[in-house]
């Protein structure tokens, strides 16, 4: 089994690249400590990942299965296993909870505490005095509970005469039953397993149904469930099929049309609208309560669209209002929300083009225009050309494919020689991304509003954010809505943390530009489980297309660095050099 420190190391290194030393503080082992687990991990994943050094930035994980790595680390998991036990029994005291699965009751003690946090907002794990603790859940979401469990890993617990062999004969037969077409074939096998699992507490009582198909591939895989468990299993499935009705087309077009600030961004498609749609009945006809909580590189994709995440947890808010639909993980849907804005990224901006040869110009605008997004290429045939389109246009980048030497004075040029590669067009992609913000960074982020806070030992970052809100309203560099607007944000959950620099921010009505302020912190602080040791608060108009990029640009600065690098940040001066780079 890995150690709770050796799924620490492979969490770290699932969100960024670690160096060997920042791994060792994390964990509060040695670097040789650290090493030999690296090596466990290694052996352990089986070639579904693999733990690399790099040059530059320290180890990396590589998951080249990422479906297996993924269940492998499940069977190592002890919350899952001990969530599992919790809902198995009707109550079960923590001596034996310790005793079930073999681990100290310090463990038990402090992992259940753990639990209650990291579910309060799907379910609820609570005790009883003199009985034990349980999960507070009536028995058809139990049902879903354990089966979330389950389809993680179907053999997380041991089930009585259930074995590999059943489980994968069930898994065939349902990858092809077309009576519940929303429900994936892995989904149906958890419920099955669920409803085994659970079958001698079974209270409610469900009418007689007819799926023989279903009854037939149970029966078949060797599984009994016996009458009653199959009623409840129909019964459930059929429900749950049912309710799905309750979403249409039209109601989630109207339900998006209903956002704050959507309408202006001009992105609700034919494609939006059937991917939410489609998503949210898979959601009701199979519900998820555990999402999958090790997200790997999700925080560096919300990071890039934090507008498609924020705009995520207004939608999930409005449906609950609308149709109650109990869905908690709003990465999914944030996803869809940033597909959207990339779709409708229609701002060209300008590039010249500098070229001395007819043919050779006119390959390469199309060239550049076929295969970099949103950019009108301007051809110039001399220097003159350049410095009289400049004073008519800012261009964001000159590219010079000619003899001519541009003077070193001039800004944002790169040099591509004879017909462009595909290595050239990569290098005008990159360069446009970052460079209006590379180039005076100081216009997006503050010095009159970058201060240093002194926050105390014991200071809660609700506390943290509406204090140094608070000041940045007293200054007049953000309004009171607005820091209204930053600590609600907060307060939601969903934090945006890149690298140890948490990002407070918000979607603002006024009509200014991207507005950013860089707060230290006098220590580091916890936040969702995450370090931080600094704040970036920012305030942008949501239509603000351009300048949205800089969420993009700050994610990839951030990330290119080692976290103690961010955390060494000790002024705003350092923290302007870092985005110059």
């Amino acid at each position: 089994m890995l150690n709770e420190r050796q799924l620490t190391i492979a969490e770290i290194l699932e969100q960024q690249p670690c160096i060997l030393g920042e791994l060792a503080r994390q964990t509060g082992v040695s670097s040789r400590t650290v090493l030999r687990d690296i090596d466990y991990l290694n052996f352990t994943f089986s070639g579904k990942a693999r733990i690399t050094p790099s040059i530059n930035m320290g180890y990396q994980l590589e998951i080249v299965d990422r479906r297996g790595y993924f269940q492998l680390l499940q069977r190592h998991d002890n919350d899952d296993r001990l969530l599992a036990v919790l809902l198995l029994n009707p109550f079960t005291t923590r001596v034996q909870l310790a005793s079930t699965l073999n681990l100290p009751e310090t463990w038990v003690a402090e992992r259940l505490s753990r639990l209650k946090q990291r579910y309060e907002r799907a379910f609820c794990v609570t005790s009883r005095p003199g009985v034990g603790h349980f999960v507070d859940v009536p028995e058809e979401k139990r049902i879903f509970l354990l089966a979330n469990l389950l389809r993680r890993d179907p053999l997380l617990i041991p089930l009585p005469g259930i074995t590999r062999e059943n489980i994968e004969q069930l898994q065939r037969a349902c990858e092809n039953m077309h009576a519940f077409a929303l429900v994936a074939g892995e989904y149906l096998v958890s419920v099955v397993l669920a409803i085994y699992a659970l079958r001698n507490q079974l209270t409610v009582t469900w009418p007689e149904c007819q799926h023989v198909a279903l009854k037939n591939a149970v029966d078949q895989a060797g599984i009994y469930l016996g009458d009653r468990a199959f009623r409840a299993l129909m019964g459930l499935l059929e429900i749950q099929q049912r309710h799905t009705a309750g979403v249409s087309r039209e109601g989630i077009v109207s339900l998006l049309k209903s956002l704050p600030g959507i309408a202006q961004l001009n992105i609700i498609d034919a494609q939006l609208v059937d991917n939410i749609t489609g998503h949210l009945m898979r959601c009701i006809a199979a519900p998820v309560w555990i999402p999958e909580h090790r997200q790997g590189s999700m925080n560096n994709l919300k990071a890039t669209w934090p507008a498609a995440f924020d705009m995520s947890l207004l939608f999930i808010a409005r449906l609950r209002e609308q149709l109650d639909i109990p869905l908690f993980d709003s990465d999914l849907i944030g996803l869809y929300f940033a597909c959207a804005l990339e779709r409708h990224q229609n701002e060209r901006q300008p590039i010249i083009l500098l070229s001395d040869q007819n043919a050779i110009a006119t390959i390469n605008q199309q060239a550049i225009e076929r295969d970099v997004l949103n950019c009108r290429v301007i051809i110039a045939r001399s220097l003159n050309e350049v410095t009289a389109i400049g004073e008519e246009i800012a261009p964001l980048l000159i590219i010079n494919n000619s003899h001519y030497l541009i003077d070193n004075a001039v800004k944002n040029v790169i040099t591509i020689k004879n017909i462009i590669t595909a290595a050239g067009t990569e290098q005008i992609k990159n360069f446009l991304a970052t460079a209006f913000i590379r180039q005076q960074p100081e216009r997006f982020f503050s010095q009159q509003g970058s201060f240093h806070y002194a926050n105390t030992a014991g200071e809660t970052w609700q506390g943290i954010i509406g204090k140094t809100c608070g000041q940045l309203v007293i200054q007049g560099h953000i309004t009171e809505d607005e820091a209204l607007r930053i600590c609600a944000r907060e307060h939601e959950g969903e934090n945006l943390i890149v690298n140890r620099l948490a990002i407070p921010h918000c979607w603002s009505e006024q009509e200014r530009r991207f507005r950013g302020f860089f707060i230290t912190l006098a220590r580091p602080i916890q936040v969702n489980n995450e370090p931080v040791s600094h704040l970036l608060i920012a305030c942008t108009a949501a239509d603000a297309r351009h300048e949205l990029r800089i969420f993009s640009y700050l994610a990839s600065i951030l990330c290119r660095h080692p976290s103690e690098t961010i955390s060494g940040l000790a002024s705003y001066d350092e923290f302007i050099a870092l985005l110059k780079q």
